[in-house]
């Protein structure tokens, strides 16, 4: 290929002739180095070598498979019941006991999504028995889709070498995405961000050329003097003894003979590189749905932004292809047990043990201080929530004297039950009309309170008033027939 390479040599006079390139300096200068030195199209072949070289685009789509992979797959019936043990379960945890788990089978499948827009399993039944025996992914690099323009989909090819196998379309679940001209096809994500990988692996190319040849930009030796093509090549091999190389670099070279070297190209840091390639890799990374501070872009993350980076990556990114494949696997996978159906069965996710979308400590606590203030929860409740274990003989129910102080507000209304035990009752009733009041005017709910001196039938009715109170009239309703001695109309 390189050998029938042609460059232009120009004189001094301005006179031209055409010469042939050969050997490394010619390869490294036209960037003919084989296939990783071409742009790549939109084939099957280029876009796998696209994922296998572009550093981004893989990262990106390990990322989705990873997290893919990573979230539980339980199975329900119709009333959310999560059904332990099944065929299908089984199945899916097993998958093929020749090939892969099912971590495996869904990394396959999500990685084949991103870079083929496609993903197909082949479900190997049991002749004569409901269900599947097991499943098999199959490489969409070798299976054509057989079509009909009246019936959709009406089978598969898998060619592998010489080998051809065909499926029944009722035998292969396939995952598309959506292809606004291919009804039966999918769009593949990787070649929407073809130009990007290919800017990038060009970028990367250049780069490597620079610092390969002594890190200098690429130039001309120019001469106005004549020269035969046996001097072009004896001069080629003396510069490229000398001075190509990283290992050559910083020698220094005498040129005789009229040689004069003239940059031709811009060094790196005249071309905006950074900038450039800073520009394809957020292209990239937009099109799988990853942040870039995620994907490795670590100068666009901070501590405070990491966390929620990675919730808006599930959120955004992962959770609806999660309900999409578990769409899918309803209808092609799940309708093959005929007991599943019966009941309603349906796959899904356990989405709530998505780490990053959990909270953390600090959050967690802050939560349930607000609903604690908000009246909502109980102190008890709380403490629950938050694993803390409560001591024997403690409850929610809060004393009179705690609780005023709590509020700035002990007094000591001078009743003593033993020695005047109606006194004692008026007191306590007072104390525990101003404890509801204050709780009902700051929107909060009206708890329990402990009472020593009032008979527990007496407790028990005033304490249902309460439970439904929701204004300061309905507190006063509740206590005025108790005769605490304090006026019934509103409180301030």
């Amino acid at each position: 290929m390189t050998q029938d390479v042609q460059g232009v040599w120009v004189n001094g006079d301005g006179s031209a002739r055409t010469v042939r390139l050969k050997g490394a300096l010619a390869d490294s200068f036209f960037d003919l180095t084989g296939p990783r030195g071409r742009e790549l199209a939109g084939s099957k072949a280029d876009l796998a070598r696209a994922y296998t070289t572009a550093v981004w685009a893989y990262r990106c789509i390990k990322l989705r498979a990873d997290a893919v992979a990573g979230v539980p797959l339980v199975l329900r019936d119709s009333a959310g019941r999560g059904i332990e043990d099944h065929a299908l379960l089984r199945l899916l945890r097993d998958v093929n006991p020749f090939t892969m788990n099912l971590g495996d089978l869904l990394r396959a499948t999500e990685t084949a999504y991103n870079i083929w827009g496609a993903a197909y399993w082949l479900m190997i039944r049991q002749p004569g028995q409901a269900g599947v025996r097991w499943l098999q992914w199959l490489n969409p690099q070798t299976v054509e889709v057989a079509t009909d323009s009246a019936r959709g989909v009406v089978g598969y090819k898998q060619t592998i070498g010489s080998t051809v196998r065909r499926f029944a379309p009722e035998d292969v679940i396939a995952f598309r995405n959506f292809h606004p001209s291919d009804d039966l096809g999918g769009l593949s994500p990787l070649s929407v961000a073809l130009s990007e990988v290919n800017a990038e692996l060009n970028a990367a190319r250049f780069v490597a050329a620079f610092f390969a040849n002594d890190a200098r930009p690429a130039g001309l030796l120019t001469t106005d003097q004549p020269l035969m093509e046996a001097d072009i090549e004896r001069t080629r091999r003396w510069w490229q003894r000398l001075f190509v190389g990283a290992e050559n670099r910083w020698r220094t070279g005498i040129v005789g003979g009229g040689l004069k070297w003239q940059t031709i190209t811009f060094a790196p840091q005249e071309l905006a590189l950074a900038e450039l390639r800073a520009e394809d890799r957020r292209a990239i990374c937009a099109v799988f749905g990853v942040p870039a501070g995620m994907a490795g872009a670590w100068e666009s993350t901070t501590y405070a932004t990491a966390r929620e980076q990675k919730a808006s990556f599930y959120e955004d990114t992962i959770i609806p292809q999660l309900d999409y494949y578990a769409e899918t696997l309803n209808w092609s996978l799940v309708s093959r047990y005929p007991d599943l159906t019966a009941r309603g069965a349906q796959l899904g996710w356990d989405i709530d043990r998505i780490e990053a979308l959990g909270e953390t400590a600090t959050e967690k606590v802050k939560r349930l201080v607000m609903l604690l203030e908000a009246g909502a929860l109980t102190r008890a409740e709380v403490r629950a929530a938050l694993g803390i274990v409560e001591p024997p003989g403690t409850g929610d129910a809060i004393g009179p004297d705690e609780e005023e102080e709590a509020e700035g507000e002990v007094e000591d209304d001078g009743a003593d039950a033993e020695a005047d035990p109606e006194a004692a009752i008026k007191a306590e009733l007072k104390r525990w009309r101003r404890f509801a009041l204050r709780r009902i005017k700051a929107g909060r709910r009206v708890r329990a309170f402990e009472a020593k001196a009032l008979p527990d039938d007496v407790c028990a009715r005033i304490a249902g008033d309460l439970a439904r109170a929701a204004t300061v009239a309905d507190v006063n309703a509740a206590f005025a027939a108790m005769g605490d001695g304090e006026d019934s109309g509103p409180h301030p």
